[in-house]
Order: C-alpha cells, then sequence, then structure tokens
C-alpha cells in the first residue's frame, strides 16, 4: 500500500467519523460549484485542483491563498447537495477533503461513473466502501455511507 492510499484511507476514515447531518443553513447556495466538479475537476490536474479551493474559498469565506483550513458549518451546492465540513491541509499532506450532508443523498454509483473510481484495496477493516480515481497526478478518494448508497466524503491531493 502507497503511502497515498495510507494516507487517503486514515484522513477519508476520520472525516466520515467526524461528520454527521448537517442542515441546509446560511447563504443561498453558490451557482458555479457542483459536487460533479468537485469530483471531476481535480482529475485534470493541479490546475483542476487549485480551482476546486478557489471556488470553496468563495463559499465558505476564507483567502484561498491559505494552506490551512477547517469549518463545520453546512454550505449549499448548486444542485441541492450540501457541505457539511471542508479540511484543507498544507505540505507535506497537501490535501482537500470535503464531507457531504446525508440528505439528500448524492449516490455514490453517480460519483463512481463521473469519476470511473476503483474500490480502494488496501488492509485492514473499512467502516465504509471506499474507493479511488488517479488520473493526471491526482487522487481523488471517495468514501460512501457504511450501506454504500450515498457519497459521504471526497479526499483530493497529488497522487504521491
Amino acid at each position: 500500500m502507497s503511502r497515498s492510499e495510507t494516507m487517503s484511507f486514515a484522513i477519508v476514515a476520520l472525516l466520515n467519523f467526524l461528520t454527521g447531518c448537517a442542515s441546509t443553513t446560511g447563504p443561498e447556495a453558490n451557482s458555479g460549484l457542483t459536487v460533479e466538479r468537485i469530483l471531476t475537476e481535480p482529475l485534470t490536474g493541479i490546475a483542476g485542483m487549485t480551482r476546486v479551493k478557489q471556488d470553496l474559498s468563495e463559499i465558505y469565506g476564507f483567502d484561498p491563498s491559505v494552506d490551512e483550513y477547517t469549518n463545520r458549518d453546512s454550505k449549499p451546492l448548486a444542485g441541492g447537495w450540501v457541505l457539511s465540513q471542508l479540511w484543507i491541509e498544507p505540505s507535506p499532506a497537501d490535501f482537500i477533503s470535503v464531507s457531504l450532508a446525508t440528505q439528500p443523498c448524492f449516490p455514490v454509483q453517480r460519483a463512481l461513473s463521473l469519476t470511473q473510481a476503483m474500490p480502494y484495496q488496501g488492509s485492514g477493516e473499512l467502516s465504509a466502501p471506499m474507493h479511488n480515481a488517479i488520473k493526471n497526478g491526482m487522487l481523488v478518494g471517495l468514501t460512501s455511507s457504511p450501506d454504500g448508497k450515498c457519497l459521504r466524503t471526497i479526499h483530493i491531493e497529488r497522487d504521491k
């Protein structure tokens, strides 16, 4: 198991544990950022990850040049989906992780179709199904609800 896979597993498992139900509170949904873009844009390369971080900075109201940021406020996205947590970590980890509210449920099958992610083949017991998509030097890790139906977390980092 590579360092990247290990880190993805640990971080996504922690986020999955920390997130709970979230409600749609706060400002109107961001018109440009969707779950679909969070899933696919980073797979175009580091510039795609940077664009997603920029859009997240607009939603959460932080300076996009910061390297570290955490927020557990619920924020609506276009399409009716709701982020329940954002976690940005600087190098050497250098990742973006977002958690989705359980309602509405973003279907895991839709996320897998968009990213072509493959099942995580790591060792150890998992509390929920995990998948990784790797393309253009980027890794997008997905964790579902324990029943495997709803997308719970999206973890984005360079494929190291």
